[in-house]
This record gives C-alpha cells, structure tokens and sequence, in this order.
C-alpha cells in the first residue's frame, strides 16, 4: 500500500505544478521521494519546480541526482543546464553540451546565454570554446 501513496503523492505533485501550486506540489514529491529516493522523473520534476519556485541552487541537488540516475534524458539534462544557467554556474552549464547534442536539444539560443555569462564572469578562454560548440550543433 506504501508504493500507492507514493505514486498518489507524485500524481499530486504533478497536478498542483501544473496549475502553478509549487510548494503544495513540493511537498507531495518529497513524500514520494522518501519512498523511492531514486524515481529519476520525480527528482528531475522535483527539481523543476524548485526551479520555478526560484530556488535554482536547490534544484541542482535534485537534478544532478536525475542526470546520474538517467542521464541520456534530455528532460533531465536541459532542465540541468537551466538550472545551472540560473544559479550562474554557465561553466557547469557547457560542461553538458555535448551531453545536450547527444540528447538532441541542444540549440544555439542555450549556448549563447552560457556564452554571455561566462564573458560577464570574465571566463574568456570558456566562453570563445561556445561558439564552436554552437557552430556544430548547427551544422547537426
């Protein structure tokens, strides 16, 4: 019976942050994830409404988890990289480009972003890597 209280708390979690109740649904995908702590969906859309909450640096706990767990996701992943985009990790955040590309959702639009805030972070050597990334997820 426990496992069908968990599946009814994620299924709430995902009806309340699907009508914008984040911290109602935030509650219900910890109850499941205290009963499956490896649900790689529940980590990665605990780790989503996190982000939507604004607490980014709390949804990478979560979705780092979800990547390690189920990382050819590109759910998982582009969730990840906003995340980190977020939270002003853009190093982190074109550490998974490559992982991105293989998922097929890696866009120029993502990259450019990762690009500005790391010349504003003053990583110059990182951000003139970017453009060549970009150059061939454009020619993919």
């Amino acid at each position: 019976m426990a496992g069908q209280t968990d599946t009814n708390s994620y299924q709430r979690g995902v009806e309340l942050a699907e009508v914008g109740h984040y911290e109602a649904a935030l509650n219900c995908m910890r109850e499941h994830l205290r009963g499956d702590p490896d649900d790689a969906q529940a980590l990665n859309d605990t780790g989503a409404i996190l982000h939507c909450l604004g607490r980014s640096a709390d949804a990478i706990e979560y979705l780092r988890k979800a990547y390690q767990l189920r990382g050819e996701s590109g759910e998982i992943i582009w969730n990840l990289v906003e995340a980190y985009l977020a939270a002003s990790k853009a190093s982190e955040a074109a550490s998974l480009f490559e992982a991105m590309e293989r998922a097929g959702v890696l866009n120029v639009e993502v990259m450019n972003r990762a690009a500005t805030m790391l010349l504003d972070q003053g990583k110059n050597g990182e951000a003139v890597e970017v453009p060549e990334l970009a150059r061939g997820a454009a020619a993919s």
